[in-house]
C-alpha cells in the first residue's frame, strides 16, 4: 500500500449514526425440536397516534407504562374541587366486615353485664357472690425462692391453718434455711391484707398454702481434669390465702348443721320380718 492510499484511508468520512429502518426486524430462535416454535415478535409501536388509539388497560409491545391515577399541582385552578371518588358497593361491604372495638370497652361493658346478670336472676345473689360480699379474702404469691419443692412443701403444710401471727413466730424460730424467705413473704402478705382488704391481723389466719415449681437455673461445677458438670438449680414459690375468723366460724357452723341433718346410723335395718315359718329353710 502506498503512502497516498494509506492517507486517504485514514481521512475517510466515518459514519456516526444509521438512518431509521423502515422494515421491522423479526427474531428467529433456533429450536432443537419442532414442537417448540417461537412466534414472531410483533412490530413495536413507534407512532404517537397508534399509542393514543391503544386501550390504557393493555400493555404495549415496547414495554409497560404506569396507568395509575395522577393528581393536581398545588397551584392548579382545579385544586379546589373534590377529587374523591365515591366508594363502590364492594368497598362498603369490605369496610362493614371490619371489627371495630372500643378501647374503653372495659370501663362500661362490665357494669352493663353485671346489671343484666342481676336482672336475669331477679336481683338474687349466688352463694359465692354473697360470701364475697360478706367475707374478706386475700391471695398473696411470693417470688421464686432458690429452693426445691421437696424442701418448701413441708413448711407450707406447717403454716397452713394457723393464724398469721402464729405462723410468723414459727418461721422466726425455724431451723430451716427456706423459713427466712417464707417469713418475709408472710410479713408482706399481712401488710397487703391490712392495706388492701382492711383485714384485722389478730383475726386473720392462713386457710390455704401451696407451692409452685418455677423454671430451673443453670450453674457449672468444675471438676478434676478439666471436666465441668452442669447443675440444674430449682426455683420454687409459695402462695397463701388469708381469711378472717368469720369464715372459719361459718364453716364450723355448716359442718355442725350437716351433722344434725344426717339420719342416725343403725346397725340393722328397721323393717318387719316376713315369710316366717316353723320349718327350716336349709
Amino acid at each position: 500500500m502506498s503512502a497516498i492510499t494509506a492517507t486517504r484511508w485514514l481521512l475517510r468520512p466515518k459514519v456516526t449514526h444509521l438512518p431509521p429502518s423502515t422494515v421491522t426486524s423479526q427474531s428467529r430462535g433456533a429450536s432443537w425440536f419442532t414442537w417448540r416454535k417461537k412466534a414472531p415478535s410483533k412490530p413495536a409501536l413507534t407512532s404517537i397516534s397508534e399509542l393514543l388509539k391503544q386501550s390504557p388497560k393493555t400493555k404495549a409491545a415496547a414495554g409497560t407504562y404506569n396507568s395509575q391515577r395522577g393528581g393536581l399541582a398545588g397551584s392548579s385552578i382545579f385544586g379546589d374541587g373534590s377529587t374523591e371518588v365515591a366508594a363502590t358497593e364492594s368497598d362498603m361491604g369490605a369496610f362493614s366486615t371490619v371489627h371495630i372495638r372500643d378501647p374503653n370497652r372495659g370501663h362500661w361493658a362490665w357494669p352493663k353485664r353485671a346489671t343484666a346478670r342481676e336482672i336475669r336472676r331477679r336481683g338474687r345473689l349466688t352463694k359465692r357472690e354473697m360470701l364475697l360480699r360478706t367475707e374478706k379474702e386475700h391471695l398473696a404469691k411470693s417470688h421464686m425462692f432458690k429452693t426445691s419443692v421437696k424442701k418448701l412443701a413441708p413448711i407450707a403444710r406447717q403454716i397452713q391453718g394457723k393464724k398469721i401471727e402464729d405462723a410468723i413466730i414459727q418461721m422466726r424460730f425455724s431451723a430451716k434455711k427456706a423459713a427466712r424467705d417464707v417469713l418475709g413473704h408472710l410479713y408482706a402478705a399481712r401488710n397487703e391484707s391490712v392495706v388492701r382488704r382492711r383485714m384485722d391481723p389478730q383475726q386473720t389466719y392462713i386457710e390455704q398454702a401451696w407451692v409452685g415449681r418455677g423454671t430451673y437455673g443453670l450453674d457449672r461445677n468444675h471438676r478434676a481434669r478439666g471436666r465441668i458438670d452442669m447443675l440444674r438449680l430449682p426455683y420454687t414459690s409459695i402462695t397463701v390465702v388469708l381469711k378472717e375468723q368469720v369464715t372459719r366460724d361459718r364453716i364450723a357452723k355448716e359442718k355442725e348443721e350437716k351433722r344434725l341433718r344426717k339420719k342416725p346410723w343403725e346397725q340393722l335395718p328397721s323393717r318387719p320380718l316376713v315369710g316366717q315359718t316353723q320349718y327350716y329353710r336349709w
